[in-house]
């Protein structure tokens, strides 16, 4: 009955969420055509935007959650290029930021496509890039290693680092670090990286220290 209640709930929230959004964008582009779009509209449409997103974000992790505790994602696999895939990622959801930081791609050995979940990936890979931009201030670095008998994916930020004591509850749904205050989330993003990890017979760890966390995940060929 929860599971059912979350999903029931979840779904009943992107409705509105997804009519808000493109109210937005109606009124964006309506200002930019009748050149009424001043920087003070602009900045404030731009801060609404960037909050539906983040709790459009809130909502799927909350969705997926309740498909966790009804069992086991069902996966299915496809062949995938990892280099294109992860560049595709990069360009869909961490180009043109605000920021102006970047998503560095690094490739070692020799590529070979691997059969996974393409939408678990996509969730491996957003949900571990966004914290690696979240709790630094430098530039991520996605790393795609493939070795003889295993492609070793790591994604390795220069931030805040994660206290020692904290690493083992990690993966714990709704745990957040106890240096991760102040940061919006909901302590979802890793549990269901883990989950997906898990279902497409992965491995996921992670190392912390002073020069930011590096996160590993190997999938066998």
């Amino acid at each position: 009955m929860r599971s059912d209640f979350i999903a029931m709930a979840t779904h009943e929230f992107k409705t509105p969420i997804s009519a808000i959004s493109s109210s937005i964008e109606l009124l964006e582009t309506k200002m930019q055509r009748d050149e009424l779009m001043l920087p003070f509209y602009e900045r404030n449409l731009s801060r609404i935007k960037e909050e539906i997103d983040i709790l459009s974000s809130m909502v799927d992790d909350i969705l997926t959650t309740g498909s966790m505790v009804a069992g086991n994602p069902v996966t299915q696999p496809e062949e995938t290029e990892l280099p294109i895939f992860a560049s595709m990622i990069r360009q869909q959801y961490f180009s043109n930021r605000a920021d102006q930081r970047q998503l560095r791609i690094k490739v070692s050995g020799r590529p070979r496509n691997i059969y996974i979940d393409r939408s678990h990936l996509a969730g491996i890979f957003t949900n571990l890039i966004s914290n690696a931009f979240k709790y630094s201030s430098g530039d991520p670095l996605l790393g795609l290693h493939f070795r003889k008998n295993h492609l070793c994916i790591k994604v390795k930020d220069n931030g805040i680092g994660i206290p020692e004591a904290d690493i083992r509850f990690l993966f714990t749904p709704f745990f957040r670090a106890t240096n991760a205050h102040g940061k919006e989330g909901t302590g979802l993003g890793l549990a269901i990286v883990k989950s997906y990890v898990a279902a497409n017979n992965g491995h996921i760890s992670v190392t912390s220290g002073k020069n930011g966390s590096v996160f590993s995940v190997t999938f066998n060929y």
